[in-house]
């Protein structure tokens, strides 16, 4: 007797797509989203949420995705995060609320809100492990496990 089975996806809903093709449909999902012109149109809060995902899968990802988070770590240095800059002392946790208090009080549109998420997709994870801040990024990363192995 011989028995068929599918090959194993890992425990994947969607099968085996990989950080990288998680990223690069989600990218995609962003700027058709964002611009508005085909079905899918997203709102300020789904952009955001999108943007989220996206960023938090280009942290897996790697490889040419990792440019946006390295983007992001130059500025913040630009700036004087974590040390005596301009501002005093800043430290990335200030960054940290200060991106949640630009998504929760300033106007958005959903190109605003995309970029929003997308910085405190690098930056919250940033403050490190066992922060309020981490939690956000480590549970967008397991639903993307779950989803796409």
């Amino acid at each position: 007797m011989h028995v068929i089975a599918a090959p194993s996806s890992g425990g994947a809903v969607l099968g085996s797509l990989g950080a990288g093709g998680i990223a690069l449909a989600l990218t995609v999902l962003l700027v058709l989203g964002v611009r508005g012109r085909g079905r899918i149109k997203l709102t300020t809060g789904r952009a955001g949420t999108v943007a989220f995902l996206a960023g938090t899968s280009y942290v897996a990802a790697g490889k040419i995705w990792a440019n946006a988070e390295k983007v992001v770590g130059q500025g913040l240095t630009g700036f004087g995060v974590g040390s005596d800059g301009p501002f005093g002392h800043v430290g990335i946790g200030a960054v940290a609320l200060l991106l949640l208090i630009f998504m929760l009080a300033a106007p958005l549109t959903p190109v605003r809100a995309a970029a929003l998420a997308l910085l405190a997709a690098f930056v919250w994870p940033a403050t490190g492990d066992g922060t309020l801040w981490a939690v956000p990024s480590q549970l967008a990363a397991a639903a993307l496990m779950m989803i796409g192995g």
